[in-house]
């Protein structure tokens, strides 16, 4: 604690205490780092209507909300920015409550509907090397995917058959370094490849690490200006150690010569290696933005499953072809307003569902 002169002097004739200057200063510091808290944050809520019997529940509402009102998530963010300087630090937590918050397989999430959990919790560190290590310590989201766990981010409702097989949380450390304006590269070392906080407790000494390379076209390669290639490799355990997996992941954003229309595409991999089962799952996935006009945006996401026993499209190596198309309307303000219809078929069933439909409607609030 720095007490000034003035300080000390009113002190020493008995006008303050030492002990009212330590408060007061501790107040003053608390507020300070209160002052760049921020609070942020949506709520989500949707309607699947899925008539008759579906293919499979991998991907994310599956059969499991068919033909119901869902409370998808109430998600709550608290963050601070990494404060300026060389040893910069920050913090980033986000609560999830709702059906989803059980979903997320984290420790403390509740056996129920309404349930609650630590979605991320995280410290963010500048480690002066170089340009800067930005450093996320604690609960993060994954490296790797074209999707990501919050609906908000997403152009669709219902995730891809690719985000099913992707990891989603991990808990450990994840760095980041800007090599050049269009070269980043990303390390994590976690504890394991799933979202089970519990930690590798059956088998310690080994761990889940990974890799990403960000790629941005200059403005160099004429029309290719602005496109963007990631790569992304995941390898660890499952808690407990039971099931070895790899993932590869390779996703990109590519110019399209229309006006108001934009590409990408994913390519997923997952192997599994397990004393009771094991096989390789891929994904291939195309994505397609359109604006039509100010307030309507016309997504397309296009998938080929290849199930190697794991993935759980509605039978053994049940391989599929999926086709999700998604209307977001800004209806209200700082709502987000979506019409969805997603039809998946199975190339060989081994029951006598072949493929499904399914309409979601669903509206975001976001603050």
């Amino acid at each position: 604690m720095n007490k000034n002169k003035w300080t000390v002097g009113l002190a020493a004739a008995g006008v303050i205490g030492l002990a009212s200057v330590a408060q007061a200063q501790d107040a003053n510091s608390v507020q300070t780092k209160l002052a760049t808290t921020t609070l942020s944050g949506y709520v989500s809520t949707s309607y699947q209507w899925t008539p008759g019997e579906t293919t499979g529940t991998a991907y994310t509402q599956g059969d499991a909300r068919a033909n119901r009102f869902a409370l998808d998530v109430v998600s709550l963010t608290l963050a601070s920015p990494t404060s300026s300087g060389e040893w910069g630090a920050g913090y980033n937590v986000q609560l999830w409550a709702g059906t989803d918050a059980d979903d997320l397989g984290v420790a403390g999430g509740a056996d129920g509907d309404e349930g609650l959990a630590v979605k991320n919790a995280y410290l963010t560190l500048n480690l002066p090397v170089g340009t800067g290590i930005d450093l996320n310590v604690g609960r993060f989201d994954t490296i790797l995917g074209m999707e990501s766990v919050d609906y908000i981010n997403n152009p669709h409702f219902s995730h891809s058959w690719g985000y099913a097989i992707e990891p989603t949380i991990h808990e450990g450390i994840k760095g980041s370094y800007q090599l050049t304006d269009n070269i980043g590269v990303t390390g994590l070392l976690a504890n394991t490849i799933e979202a089970s906080s519990a930690g590798s407790s059956n088998n310690s000494d080994r761990k889940t690490w990974g890799a990403a390379l960000n790629l941005t076209a200059p403005d160099s390669l004429g029309f290719l200006a602005g496109s963007t290639l990631d790569i992304a490799y995941i390898s660890g355990d499952t808690d407990g150690g039971s099931n070895a997996v790899e993932n590869l992941y390779v996703g990109a954003s590519v110019p399209v010569p229309v006006d108001k229309l934009s590409a990408g595409v994913a390519w997923d991999v997952r192997e599994v290696e397990s004393t009771q089962a094991g096989g390789s799952d891929s994904v291939v996935g195309v994505y397609l933005e359109y604006e039509a006009s100010e307030k309507l945006t016309l997504n397309v996401r296009g998938e080929r499953v290849e199930d190697g026993n794991s993935l759980d499209v509605g039978s053994s190596n049940g391989d599929a072809w999926d086709l999700t198309v998604t209307a977001n309307y800004d209806l209200w303000a700082g709502v987000i307003s979506r019409v969805e219809y997603r039809y998946t078929v199975l190339d060989n069933p081994t029951t006598n569902i072949e493929d499904s439909h399914s309409i979601f409607l669903n509206l975001i609030y976001g603050f």
